[in-house]
Protein backbone atom coordinates (compact mmCIF):
# COMPACT_ATOMS: atom_id res chain seq x y z
CA UNK A 1 0.00 0.00 0.00
CA UNK A 2 1.53 3.26 -1.15
CA UNK A 3 0.95 6.22 1.31
CA UNK A 4 1.34 9.55 -0.48
CA UNK A 5 -0.01 12.75 1.85
CA UNK A 6 -0.32 12.73 4.83
CA UNK A 7 -1.40 16.20 7.36
CA UNK A 8 -0.21 16.88 11.12
CA UNK A 9 -2.01 19.30 13.14
CA UNK A 10 2.02 20.81 13.74
CA UNK A 11 4.90 20.12 11.75
CA UNK A 12 7.64 18.59 13.08
CA UNK A 13 11.06 17.39 11.44
CA UNK A 14 11.61 14.76 13.90
CA UNK A 15 8.20 13.75 14.03
CA UNK A 16 7.97 13.08 17.66
CA UNK A 17 7.98 16.77 19.38
CA UNK A 18 7.84 20.36 18.25
CA UNK A 19 8.31 23.20 21.05
CA UNK A 20 6.33 25.65 21.30
CA UNK A 21 7.29 29.42 21.55
CA UNK A 22 8.46 30.33 24.94
CA UNK A 23 10.22 27.00 25.68
CA UNK A 24 7.81 25.97 28.89
CA UNK A 25 5.20 23.97 26.64
CA UNK A 26 5.78 20.99 24.12
CA UNK A 27 3.66 19.09 21.98
CA UNK A 28 3.73 15.34 21.68
CA UNK A 29 2.65 13.92 18.10
CA UNK A 30 0.57 11.05 18.55
CA UNK A 31 -0.40 8.02 16.35
CA UNK A 32 -3.92 6.79 15.66
CA UNK A 33 -4.00 3.27 14.10
CA UNK A 34 -6.84 2.05 12.40
CA UNK A 35 -8.54 0.95 9.17
CA UNK A 36 -10.66 1.90 6.55
CA UNK A 37 -12.67 -1.35 4.56
CA UNK A 38 -15.91 -2.24 3.65
CA UNK A 39 -18.83 -5.03 3.83
CA UNK A 40 -19.60 -5.51 0.25
CA UNK A 41 -17.43 -8.90 -1.04
CA UNK A 42 -16.05 -7.46 -4.21
CA UNK A 43 -12.42 -5.77 -5.22
CA UNK A 44 -11.48 -2.18 -4.78
CA UNK A 45 -10.55 -0.81 -8.16
CA UNK A 46 -6.79 -0.46 -8.18
CA UNK A 47 -6.99 3.35 -8.75
CA UNK A 48 -9.15 4.20 -5.90
CA UNK A 49 -7.71 6.57 -3.13
CA UNK A 50 -8.82 6.57 0.19
CA UNK A 51 -8.93 10.07 2.54
CA UNK A 52 -9.07 9.30 6.87
CA UNK A 53 -9.27 12.16 8.63
CA UNK A 54 -9.64 12.98 12.36
CA UNK A 55 -12.22 15.88 13.32
CA UNK A 56 -13.06 17.25 16.54
CA UNK A 57 -16.95 17.34 16.39
CA UNK A 58 -17.56 18.40 20.22
CA UNK A 59 -19.60 21.29 18.72
CA UNK A 60 -23.03 21.25 17.63
CA UNK A 61 -24.11 22.76 14.53
CA UNK A 62 -20.75 23.78 14.43
CA UNK A 63 -18.38 22.32 10.87
CA UNK A 64 -16.10 19.78 12.02
CA UNK A 65 -12.32 20.71 13.01
CA UNK A 66 -9.75 18.37 10.83
CA UNK A 67 -6.15 17.43 13.26
CA UNK A 68 -5.41 14.99 10.74
CA UNK A 69 -5.43 13.70 7.61
CA UNK A 70 -4.31 11.36 5.67
CA UNK A 71 -4.58 10.16 2.06
CA UNK A 72 -3.91 6.25 1.12
CA UNK A 73 -3.41 4.40 -2.53
CA UNK A 74 -4.38 1.05 -1.17
CA UNK A 75 -3.78 -0.52 -4.88
CA UNK A 76 -6.36 -2.33 -4.57
CA UNK A 77 -6.26 -3.86 -1.17
CA UNK A 78 -9.13 -3.53 1.51
CA UNK A 79 -9.42 -3.46 4.42
CA UNK A 80 -6.63 -0.31 4.72
CA UNK A 81 -4.36 0.40 7.42
CA UNK A 82 -3.86 4.17 8.22
CA UNK A 83 -1.82 6.03 10.95
CA UNK A 84 -3.04 9.56 12.00
CA UNK A 85 -0.61 12.00 13.69
CA UNK A 86 -1.47 14.56 15.64
CA UNK A 87 -1.07 16.75 18.35
CA UNK A 88 -2.30 15.99 21.45
CA UNK A 89 -2.63 19.44 22.50
CA UNK A 90 -5.16 19.84 20.18
CA UNK A 91 -7.40 17.08 22.23
CA UNK A 92 -9.38 18.31 25.36
CA UNK A 93 -10.26 15.49 27.77
CA UNK A 94 -14.22 16.63 28.06
CA UNK A 95 -14.18 16.77 23.99
CA UNK A 96 -15.70 14.76 21.06
CA UNK A 97 -13.39 13.16 18.68
CA UNK A 98 -14.32 11.01 15.12
CA UNK A 99 -12.95 9.32 12.66
CA UNK A 100 -13.74 10.07 9.22
CA UNK A 101 -12.93 8.03 5.12
CA UNK A 102 -14.13 8.27 1.98
CA UNK A 103 -13.12 6.54 -0.81
CA UNK A 104 -12.87 7.97 -4.12
CA UNK A 105 -12.38 6.30 -8.17
CA UNK A 106 -11.23 9.50 -9.61
CA UNK A 107 -13.20 12.28 -8.95
CA UNK A 108 -16.58 10.62 -7.81
CA UNK A 109 -17.12 8.92 -4.19
CA UNK A 110 -17.77 5.51 -4.43
CA UNK A 111 -17.62 4.85 -0.42
CA UNK A 112 -17.60 7.15 2.48
CA UNK A 113 -18.11 6.27 5.87
CA UNK A 114 -22.02 7.55 7.45
CA UNK A 115 -21.79 6.97 11.06
CA UNK A 116 -19.56 7.90 14.32
CA UNK A 117 -16.64 6.45 14.88
CA UNK A 118 -15.38 7.64 18.30
CA UNK A 119 -11.80 7.99 19.01
CA UNK A 120 -9.08 9.22 21.42
CA UNK A 121 -11.80 10.27 24.13
CA UNK A 122 -15.18 9.33 26.15
CA UNK A 123 -14.09 5.49 26.45
CA UNK A 124 -13.35 5.40 22.45
CA UNK A 125 -11.32 2.39 21.31
CA UNK A 126 -7.82 2.58 21.04
CA UNK A 127 -7.90 1.86 17.12
CA UNK A 128 -10.70 2.62 15.26
CA UNK A 129 -11.62 -0.13 12.38
CA UNK A 130 -14.04 2.40 10.18
CA UNK A 131 -16.69 0.82 8.22
CA UNK A 132 -17.76 2.83 4.87
CA UNK A 133 -21.33 2.55 2.96
CA UNK A 134 -21.00 2.48 -0.76
CA UNK A 135 -22.65 5.71 -2.39
CA UNK A 136 -25.56 5.04 -4.77
CA UNK A 137 -25.76 6.43 -7.85
CA UNK A 138 -28.97 8.33 -9.31
CA UNK A 139 -30.83 6.58 -12.01
CA UNK A 140 -34.29 6.21 -13.49
CA UNK A 141 -35.96 4.53 -11.59
CA UNK A 142 -40.01 3.90 -12.74
CA UNK A 143 -41.35 5.12 -9.52
CA UNK A 144 -44.71 4.75 -10.97
CA UNK A 145 -45.55 1.24 -10.96
CA UNK A 146 -47.60 1.32 -8.07
CA UNK A 147 -47.40 1.64 -4.55
CA UNK A 148 -44.43 1.37 -2.02
CA UNK A 149 -44.18 0.57 1.23
CA UNK A 150 -41.48 2.64 2.97
CA UNK A 151 -39.80 -0.32 4.78
CA UNK A 152 -36.76 1.64 6.08
CA UNK A 153 -35.90 4.73 6.95
CA UNK A 154 -32.23 6.43 7.64
CA UNK A 155 -30.81 3.05 8.17
CA UNK A 156 -33.85 1.98 10.87
CA UNK A 157 -36.16 -0.56 9.60
CA UNK A 158 -40.17 0.46 10.28
CA UNK A 159 -41.62 -1.67 12.08
CA UNK A 160 -45.80 -2.48 13.22
CA UNK A 161 -48.61 -2.66 10.81
CA UNK A 162 -48.51 0.97 10.14
CA UNK A 163 -45.97 1.03 7.23
CA UNK A 164 -45.56 4.33 5.57
CA UNK A 165 -46.84 3.98 1.96
CA UNK A 166 -46.14 6.01 -1.22
CA UNK A 167 -48.21 6.34 -4.62
CA UNK A 168 -46.33 8.35 -7.39
CA UNK A 169 -48.83 8.94 -10.23
CA UNK A 170 -47.87 9.93 -13.76
CA UNK A 171 -49.07 13.12 -13.96
CA UNK A 172 -46.48 14.46 -11.33
CA UNK A 173 -49.08 14.23 -8.20
CA UNK A 174 -47.78 11.86 -5.10
CA UNK A 175 -50.07 10.52 -2.00
CA UNK A 176 -50.10 7.87 0.61
CA UNK A 177 -49.72 7.96 4.35
CA UNK A 178 -47.55 8.32 7.13
CA UNK A 179 -48.53 5.44 8.63
CA UNK A 180 -51.16 7.59 10.78
CA UNK A 181 -52.36 10.48 8.30
CA UNK A 182 -52.90 10.77 4.42
CA UNK A 183 -51.21 13.02 2.72
CA UNK A 184 -50.84 14.76 -1.25
CA UNK A 185 -48.59 16.62 -2.94
CA UNK A 186 -46.34 16.94 -6.44
CA UNK A 187 -43.32 16.05 -7.81
CA UNK A 188 -40.48 16.31 -9.60
CA UNK A 189 -38.61 13.49 -11.17
CA UNK A 190 -35.70 13.95 -14.06
CA UNK A 191 -32.82 11.74 -14.92
CA UNK A 192 -32.81 10.27 -11.42
CA UNK A 193 -33.32 13.90 -9.71
CA UNK A 194 -36.68 13.77 -6.98
CA UNK A 195 -38.11 16.81 -5.65
CA UNK A 196 -41.21 16.88 -3.39
CA UNK A 197 -43.37 20.11 -3.57
CA UNK A 198 -46.24 21.07 -0.87
CA UNK A 199 -47.50 18.15 1.11
CA UNK A 200 -51.22 18.23 2.71
CA UNK A 201 -52.03 16.02 4.98
CA UNK A 202 -55.35 15.26 7.51
CA UNK A 203 -55.15 16.28 10.72
CA UNK A 204 -55.19 12.79 13.00
CA UNK A 205 -53.82 12.89 16.14
CA UNK A 206 -50.77 10.46 16.71
CA UNK A 207 -49.41 9.26 19.32
CA UNK A 208 -46.08 7.79 20.98
CA UNK A 209 -44.20 5.69 18.49
CA UNK A 210 -46.89 6.48 15.40
CA UNK A 211 -46.31 9.77 15.77
CA UNK A 212 -42.39 9.82 15.97
CA UNK A 213 -42.82 7.95 12.98
CA UNK A 214 -44.68 10.65 10.87
CA UNK A 215 -42.98 13.48 11.97
CA UNK A 216 -39.33 11.75 11.18
CA UNK A 217 -41.18 10.86 7.56
CA UNK A 218 -42.43 13.89 6.23
CA UNK A 219 -38.61 15.71 7.95
CA UNK A 220 -36.86 12.72 5.80
CA UNK A 221 -39.01 13.99 2.55
CA UNK A 222 -37.49 17.09 2.91
CA UNK A 223 -34.04 15.99 2.34
CA UNK A 224 -34.55 13.70 -0.69
CA UNK A 225 -33.25 14.75 -3.67
CA UNK A 226 -32.59 11.27 -6.09
CA UNK A 227 -33.86 7.95 -6.64
CA UNK A 228 -31.92 4.95 -7.48
CA UNK A 229 -31.55 1.11 -6.92
CA UNK A 230 -29.27 -0.84 -4.41
CA UNK A 231 -29.11 -4.54 -4.33
CA UNK A 232 -32.23 -4.77 -6.37
CA UNK A 233 -34.02 -1.93 -4.19
CA UNK A 234 -35.50 1.15 -4.60
CA UNK A 235 -33.72 3.68 -2.81
CA UNK A 236 -34.41 7.76 -1.46
CA UNK A 237 -31.02 9.58 -1.01
CA UNK A 238 -29.76 13.40 -0.36
CA UNK A 239 -27.79 15.28 -1.99
CA UNK A 240 -24.26 13.49 -1.01
CA UNK A 241 -25.76 9.98 -1.79
CA UNK A 242 -26.61 8.72 1.39
CA UNK A 243 -29.67 6.75 1.66
CA UNK A 244 -32.79 7.84 3.35
CA UNK A 245 -35.47 5.34 2.16
CA UNK A 246 -35.83 1.88 1.41
CA UNK A 247 -38.80 1.28 -0.61
CA UNK A 248 -40.56 -2.51 -1.01
CA UNK A 249 -43.48 -2.88 -4.17
CA UNK A 250 -46.42 -3.77 -2.53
Amino acid sequence: MQIFETFRGIACGCGLVAAMLGGSAVAEIQDLHGSVGYRERIGLPPEAVIEVTLEDVSKMDVASIVLARQTLRPEGRIPAEFRLAYDDRMVQENGRYSVRAVIRVGEEVQWRSTQNFAALTQGAPERVDVVVQRMVEASEVDLTLGNWLVVEMNGAVVQGDSIPQMDFGENGQVSGTSGCNQFTGSYTYEDGKLAFGPLASTRKACFGELNTQEVTFFETLTQVASAGVQAGGTVLMDSQGNILMRFLAE
